[in-house]
């Protein structure tokens, strides 16, 4: 039974500050590079997380949260904005990391049944590193060599 209220506290809207601790220098890193992330339902129905270039806007599903995969969704989008840098069009990134058998499997099962093939490479590459111990750092370095600093005004 869903209890309408929390239904609705789950959906909402949070600020940037509900991403956990090591997440937060991603956060302000990616903003100090022009793209405006929002903990929101996203534009696309059922998506748990979004990276739209054309507005350089990364969404984060509230309910990610109670899911317990903000972290992973969050540096899922992460990487498309990476991708982007530095002409808007997304291309892959170049990582290289060893992944279980399991887990190449399950990516391999995600992609085939969800994602176009043109977006394969650029969805194979997030979701791989969405589960690395170093992805943050990985991405700082990525953000800071592909994605010139936005002038403040």
């Amino acid at each position: 039974m869903v209890i309408p209220g929390l239904l609705a506290a789950a959906l909402a809207p949070q600020p940037l500050s509900a991403l956990p601790a090591d997440l937060q220098p991603l956060a302000r890193e990616l903003q100090s590079r022009g793209f405006k992330l929002r903990i929101a339902l996203p534009p696309v129905r059922e998506a748990y997380g979004l990276f739209q270039a054309r507005t350089r806007t990364l969404w984060l599903s509230p309910l990610t949260f109670e899911l317990g995969i903000a972290r992973q969704t969050f540096l899922h989008e992460a990487v498309h904005a990476v991708q982007s840098c530095p002409t808007g069009v997304l291309t892959p990134v170049g990582w290289r990391y060893r992944l279980a058998p399991v887990v190449e499997r399950e990516i391999s099962g995600i992609l085939t049944t969800r994602y176009h093939h043109g977006n394969r490479a650029l969805e194979q590459e997030a979701f791989g590193l969405q589960g690395q111990r170093d992805a943050v750092p990985r991405l700082m370095e990525a953000l800071k060599r592909r994605c010139p600093a936005k002038p403040r005004s």
